[in-house]
């Protein structure tokens, strides 16, 4: 009976370290062909993503039960406490909301007067972070939204600030690759992104570009003479046509600016304004198609000049007198 048992032979299969070895060369296999090409590789890369979508989930499944469970136990004091803060900002949001409405319609008068093109108008929609991870070297996190939300590759991501200045939406970084069901956003503190802002103060303009650490942001082509000094904010310039413009971006820190003698440029160090270790929700951003504005046909233009009385004409004129 002994004998049966340990009369195995260990030569006839092969054992655990060739398995492994087999396996690392797929591994690095699939790796070396994403790295050239990572289109041959999307609908397994994509596969993989649908298979382990509810893994993420389940991971993710302890945080959303303790927000959850810390709601429900919550002191209820300290909730009424920020149910009345938050109500009084409320109020005070909609106060800032009707003036904004007012400066809006305002600017959209004098962009027509002075035949200036329209701001782009935006909308949003709220996702959540599920992980943090570093794919092929970037600094990403995965998000719960993907193609059937109407989520692309490129599209903008916003978040908010950890300040009560830099409240609203702030630049988060932006969307690099997508799933039907997910997809995964690279920051703007990742080393191999970069973003063209300008100085709120000044209006000059500047590379944020990142440099791997989630808390420092390099201000680039700044020369050495520029006027920049600590707590400058730098917002998004738009000049790229990528990320809109007037986004905040980065704070110049104290003690940030710095220049070297013989160096043409400012040596410039700035915080992101965004603590991405906390942040748990994202918005991400569309840009409204404006409506096209279809002009009559030329026939149809001189016909009507050619029937217009002149009662018609002079008050044409008066009112664009008035």
């Amino acid at each position: 009976m002994e004998a049966a048992i340990y009369d195995v032979d260990h030569h006839a299969t092969p054992g655990l370290f060739i398995r492994f070895v087999v396996l690392m060369l797929i591994a690095l296999t699939l790796m070396f062909v994403e790295h050239r090409s990572p289109s041959n590789t999307l609908p397994v890369r994509t596969l993989f993503s649908i298979i382990g979508y509810p893994l993420q989930l389940a991971v993710d499944a302890p945080f959303r039960a303790y927000n959850v469970t810390e709601g429900f136990f919550a002191d209820q004091t300290r909730v009424s406490k920020q149910n009345a803060e938050l109500e009084a900002r409320l109020l005070e949001i909609k106060a800032d909301y009707r003036n904004m409405q007012i400066i809006k319609q305002q600017n959209e008068r004098l962009r027509s007067l002075l035949k200036i093109s329209k701001r782009p108008d935006f909308s949003f929609t709220m996702a959540e972070i599920l992980s943090a991870s570093d794919y092929r070297g970037q600094s990403v996190v995965t998000i719960n939204k993907g193609t059937r939300d109407g989520v692309f590759v490129k599209q903008v991501v916003l978040a908010d600030g950890d300040k009560a200045q830099s409240k609203g939406g702030n630049i988060f970084g932006q969307v690099i690759s997508v799933t039907p069901l997910s997809a995964q956003v690279i920051l703007i503190t990742d080393l191999q992104h970069a973003i063209p802002v300008r100085n709120l103060r000044t209006n000059k303009r500047a590379l944020a570009s990142g440099t791997g650490k989630p808390d420092v942001l390099e201000l680039k082509s700044i020369v050495a003479e520029s006027d920049v000094r600590d707590g400058d904010i730098f917002v998004s310039s738009g000049l790229d046509g990528l990320f809109p413009a007037d986004f905040q971006v980065a704070e110049v820190v104290s003690n940030g600016v710095n220049y070297v003698p013989g160096d043409p440029f400012a040596n410039i160090k700035a915080r992101p304004l965004i603590n991405f270790q906390n942040t748990r929700e994202v918005l991400l951003l569309w840009r409204n198609a404006e409506p096209e504005i279809t002009p009559p046909p030329a026939a149809e233009q001189s016909e009507n000049t050619n029937n217009a009385t002149p009662e018609a004409e002079n008050a044409q004129v008066a009112g664009a007198v008035q």
